[in-house]
């Protein structure tokens, strides 16, 4: 009969190179001690084990276990497995791993296809246990469900302290915090804040602003220069009013962290009135609220200085402001546009030249006041004038304090008058139109055919 022995392989001790990992989600102190004493109890842990030598601790401070994307110690652990510096990682438990199921079960996946294995100390999940996998991605899982509800209930005290008006800390140019308040004044940077809106309310253009900022060494924002950005930001801020306006931005979910201007009122916003010292006058800053958005150019023409307080005389409908660049009328040239009644639903039977227009308010203001303005601004229109009524060679002010002016306009020639001019630009869109006249300017008044004609084609 044959015998089989079982030869049997001497057992020799080997060591295990082993590296820990830790995390902790924010870097409040007791957040921090707790990350001391993980790493101190892997230390202990690694000492009264004879085959471990415990070649390094990874640790990250205040960061989401959601996403491993900025989680530089984790890369590093990672990038050490892979080049063979580490045979067993141990940590605390999933959550602390990764609050993403799939990320767990790739990341484990990859260190393993590398030789190194995981021990997930509280769930007491080895991976080199064949059932490892199935329990990791039920507990994973486990561990996913629970950061989405920690971030919903953080979610809802966030919000529930933004319904009841709480400010939030937030570095602004002008302010200062303690302890204790929140957006107190910084004088010398106040007085910037107060210039900048002040020029930018009497007519003065952001780029202007900027470059005498820069050629006079002010302090910028941020950064070495000032930027443009800065002074739109600067000027649109309700912050220097004294309000407050919470939640201007929303976390997309809890996996990806993303962060997402609130526009389209996915989450409710809430605008909080004297909250705060204010820097800027409520009048100077709503005047800067309604020139930036006059000279926000959508279809390449500003509305600055009228606004909507121009109606066609014709038919009532608001006059939209348009370029006239470079148009020639019997050889003349014609500048700085115009206002007529080429917006929707227009009669397209009034075009003011814009030139004249300036020219008998400024006169209609100096006959009133007695001083002479150099242009039209949109703060001496707002603080004074109540209505403007247009006419075929004429204007009629209503002024705020109840008077009333009529100004005679100034037309070079007569076929320049608003209606006759119309007339002849009018039928110049049409030849554009046809084909018959080639126009190389995009933002001429009135060449954007309405949908309504479009359709019709």
């Amino acid at each position: 009969m044959r015998t089989v022995t079982r030869i049997e392989q001497p057992q020799v001790a080997s060591r295990k190179r082993v590296a820990a990992y830790c995390r902790v989600s924010t870097d409040k102190d007791a957040q921090l001690e707790s990350l001391d004493n993980q790493m101190e109890a892997f230390r202990y842990r690694a000492a009264q084990r004879g085959d471990w030598d415990l070649v390094n601790i990874y640790a990250d401070e205040g960061l989401s276990g959601t996403s491993m994307t900025h989680r530089v110690q984790f890369q590093q652990m990672i990038e050490d497995c892979k080049a063979g510096k580490v045979d067993y990682v141990i940590t605390k438990s999933i959550s602390r791993f990764a609050r993403n199921t799939v990320d767990t079960l790739q990341t484990v996946r990859e260190l393993q296809s590398h030789g190194v294995e995981v021990l997930f100390e509280k769930e007491g999940i080895d991976t080199a246990d064949s059932l490892s996998e199935m329990v990791l991605s039920i507990m994973a899982s486990f561990a996913q469900e629970e950061s989405r509800s920690i971030s919903e209930n953080v979610k809802w005290g966030i919000r529930k302290r933004f319904e009841s008006g709480q400010e939030v800390k937030v570095p602004l140019y002008g302010f200062y915090h303690t302890d204790d308040e929140l957006y107190l004044i910084q004088e010398d940077e106040a007085a910037i804040v107060r210039e900048v809106f002040e020029r930018f309310v009497h007519g003065d253009l952001p780029m202007e602003i900027m470059n005498d900022m820069i050629a006079r060494g002010i302090k910028p924002p941020a950064g070495d220069t000032w930027k443009r950005l800065q002074l739109d930001r600067m000027i649109k801020n309700e912050k220097y009013a004294g309000d407050v306006i919470l939640q201007k931005t929303y976390i997309e979910n809890h996996l990806t962290h993303r962060q997402i201007r609130n526009r389209d009122s996915r989450v409710p916003q809430f605008h909080v009135e004297k909250a705060h010292a204010a820097i800027v006058d409520r009048r100077v800053f709503d005047q800067a609220q309604k020139i930036f958005a006059m000279r926000k150019v959508s279809d390449g023409n500003s509305t600055y200085p009228y606004g909507d307080m121009l109606r066609c005389p014709h038919c009532g409908k608001p006059l939209m402001h348009g370029g006239l660049n470079n148009f020639f009328y019997d050889g003349v040239k014609i500048q700085n546009g115009g206002w007529g009644c080429y917006g929707e639903g227009g009669c397209r039977s009034y075009l003011l030249i814009q030139n004249v227009l300036d020219e008998a308010m400024i006169r209609a203001y100096e006959k009133k006041f007695g001083e002479k303005k150099d242009r039209v601004d949109f703060y001496w229109l707002d603080d004074s004038v109540e209505e403007i009524k247009l006419g075929e060679d004429q204007v009629t002010i209503q002024w705020r304090d109840g008077e009333t002016s009529v100004v005679e306009m100034n037309f070079s020639e007569k076929r320049y008058c608003p209606t006759r001019y119309s007339d002849f630009y009018s039928d110049y869109l049409d030849r554009v139109r046809n084909g018959e006249v080639k126009n190389k300017y995009k933002h001429l008044m009135g060449l954007k055919m309405p949908i309504a004609q479009k359709e019709a084609c």
